[in-house]
C-alpha cells in the first residue's frame, strides 16, 4: 500500500504545475478564513498581525486579491499561489488553513508524505518571524520555479511581503505562467484544445509593472484547425500597470478585457458570450486605460477603450466604448453593479447594464458548505439584418457544494434571449458538474448539460469534461 500510494503521489506531481485555478466562486467561499490566502497570524505569530491603516491592506475577496490583472484570469500573484497550493487541491503544498482540517478525502499517510516530500514547511519562527508590520519585511523568500529576482525600490508597505506566503516570492522581479486547458465534448466527439495561454509580469521597480498573455484561438475541430486560422495566435492581454498603490488602486494602459460582470471560465455562458466577452475571440480584448480600486471590501473600476478588430476578419469592429463596474464583496456576501457602452460599426453598437450577487452559507456556518453566485444582464444591441435595435439578457445562477478538499459539485443555470420581442428566442441550459483537484495546479470538471433552445438553435444534452493544466 505504501508503494501505491507512493507511485500515485510521484504520477500527479510529474503532471503537475505549480499554480490552480482561481474563480469568483472560489474568491467567495475563501472569505471564511484569512489562512486560505496567506500563512495564518495566530499559527506562529502568537500576538496576531498588527491590523494596517485601510489604505495599507491587501487582504479582499476582489480579483486582484489573487490575480495579477485586477479584472480578474491570466497570471496569478503570490497570494493567488498560496491560495491555490494551501486550499484549492486535495494535496496541499503550503501550509493548509485551520478551517480545512477533517475535510481531507485523501489519506492521513498520504498527505503527510506529500507536504514532508514535495511541499514546503512553514517558516520557523525563532529564525523567522512573520512579518506584522511593514518594519518586518524580509525580502529572502525565492520559492517558485517560475518567479525570479526582486524589483529596485521595494517592496514598499503596499506591496506583498516576503514571510506571510511560506517559502514563495511575495514580490518577484519576473513571474511566468500557463494555462492549458483541453476538452472532450460528445456533440462532436472529440478532443480539442480550448485554451493556451502564456503569461509573463515583469516587474522592474516597485508600483510598475509590464503584464501580457499571448493566447492561441481554441477549436473544436482540433489543433490543425488552430495553425490553420489567419491569426492562430494574438496577445490578450498586454498593458502596462501602476499598481501597489493605497487602497489597492490600479491604474493600466494597453490590451486587457475590460472590467465587466462575472469573470466565468466558461465562455459560452450567455452573461460572457453575448456581451463581447468571450475568451475564444479576439475581439473581446480592447485597447485602452482602466483605473480600480478594492479597499477591503468596496469595489470599483472605470474603463475606456477602443475596440480592436482581429486579423483577418470579414467585419469591421472598430469603434470606442467604456465600461464601469462598483460594488461590495464582504467574507459571506457580494453585491455588484456593472454597465458598458460600445460605438463603431452596426455590429459593433452595444449598451448593457447589469446586477451580480453572492452568497457564502459556508462563511458563516462550517457545516453548510455552499457558495452561489449569479448576474442579470440586459443589452441593447443594433441588428444590421432587419435594423432597428433588438433587447438582449442574460441570467446566470451558479451553486457549488464543497464536499471536501479538493471535491465539489456544481449546478449551473443559464437563461437568455438574444431578442425579447420574439416569443421563440428564449434559451435555457442546465449543467450538473462535478470539480476534482487533486493536487495544486490540476482540475478536472465534468459536466452533463441540458438545453433548451431557441428557434433555429442545436439542443438536446451532452458530456463536457474539461482537463484544466496551469504553470
Amino acid at each position: 500500500m505504501k508503494w501505491f500510494w507512493l507511485s500515485v503521489t510521484l504520477l500527479l506531481w510529474a503532471l503537475a504545475p505549480g499554480q490552480a485555478e482561481a474563480l469568483p466562486m472560489y474568491a467567495l467561499g475563501s472569505g471564511r478564513t484569512c489562512g486560505n490566502c496567506h500563512i495564518s497570524p495566530t499559527y506562529q505569530d502568537r500576538d496576531g498581525w498588527k491590523n494596517p491603516e485601510l489604505a495599507e491592506r491587501k487582504c479582499n475577496l476582489s480579483c486582484i486579491s489573487c490575480h495579477v490583472s485586477p479584472g480578474g484570469g491570466g497570471l496569478r500573484n503570490t497570494s493567488g499561489r498560496y491560495y491555490g497550493q494551501s486550499s484549492v487541491s486535495m494535496l496541499a503544498l503550503q501550509e493548509r488553513s485551520y478551517s480545512d482540517y477533517g475535510r481531507d478525502v485523501a489519506p492521513a499517510g498520504m498527505l503527510a508524505y506529500y507536504r514532508e516530500n514535495f511541499g514546503t514547511a512553514s517558516p520557523d519562527p525563532r529564525a523567522h518571524d512573520i512579518p506584522s508590520d511593514f518594519s518586518g519585511v524580509h525580502e529572502d523568500r525565492q520559492g517558485g520555479a517560475l518567479n525570479f529576482g526582486k524589483p529596485l525600490l521595494g517592496p514598499s508597505e503596499y506591496a506583498l511581503w516576503d514571510g506571510r506566503y511560506g517559502d514563495l516570492n511575495a514580490d518577484p522581479l519576473l513571474a511566468l505562467g500557463m494555462d492549458l486547458r483541453g476538452a472532450y465534448w460528445t456533440g462532436s466527439e472529440s478532443l480539442f484544445p480550448m485554451q493556451l495561454d502564456l503569461h509573463a509580469q515583469l516587474h522592474p521597480i516597485e508600483h510598475l509593472s509590464l503584464v501580457g498573455t499571448l493566447a492561441a484561438r481554441g477549436r473544436v475541430a482540433g489543433p490543425s484547425a488552430v495553425l490553420g486560422q489567419a491569426s492562430p495566435v494574438y496577445p490578450r492581454n498586454a498593458y502596462l500597470m501602476l499598481h501597489e498603490l493605497p487602497y489597492a488602486a490600479v491604474l493600466r494602459a494597453g490590451i486587457f478585457l475590460p472590467t465587466f460582470g462575472t469573470y466565468v471560465d466558461d465562455h459560452t455562458s450567455y452573461i460572457r458570450r453575448w456581451f463581447d466577452l468571450d475568451l475564444a475571440k479576439s475581439e473581446s480584448s480592447v485597447l485602452g486605460v482602466e483605473a480600480s480600486i478594492a479597499p477591503n471590501y468596496p469595489y470599483a473600476s472605470i474603463s475606456a477603450f477602443r475596440n480592436l478588430t482581429p486579423v483577418g476578419a470579414e467585419v469591421s469592429t472598430d469603434g470606442y466604448g467604456a465600461a464601469v463596474a462598483l460594488g461590495w464583496r464582504d467574507l459571506s456576501f457580494s453585491a455588484g453593479a456593472h454597465a458598458m457602452l460600445k460605438r463603431g460599426d452596426v455590429t459593433a453598437d452595444l449598451d448593457a447594464i447589469g446586477l451580480s450577487w453572492g452568497l457564502s452559507p459556508f462563511a458563516l456556518w462550517e457545516s453548510v458548505p455552499l457558495v452561489t453566485m449569479g448576474e442579470l444582464t440586459f443589452g441593447r444591441r443594433a441588428d444590421p439584418i432587419v435594423g432597428g435595435d433588438r433587447t438582449i439578457f442574460a441570467l446566470y445562477q451558479e451553486v457549488w457544494w464543497l464536499i471536501a478538499n479538493g471535491l465539489d459539485l456544481r449546478l449551473k443555470y443559464d437563461l437568455g434571449s438574444q431578442d425579447l420581442s420574439a416569443s421563440d428566442a428564449l434559451e435555457q441550459r442546465l449543467s450538473l458538474g462535478l470539480g476534482v483537484s487533486p493536487v495544486p495546479g490540476l482540475s478536472l470538471l465534468i459536466q452533463g448539460r441540458t438545453l433548451v433552445p431557441a428557434a433555429g438553435v442545436e439542443g438536446g444534452s451532452d458530456l463536457f469534461t474539461t482537463l484544466h493544466l496551469w504553470l
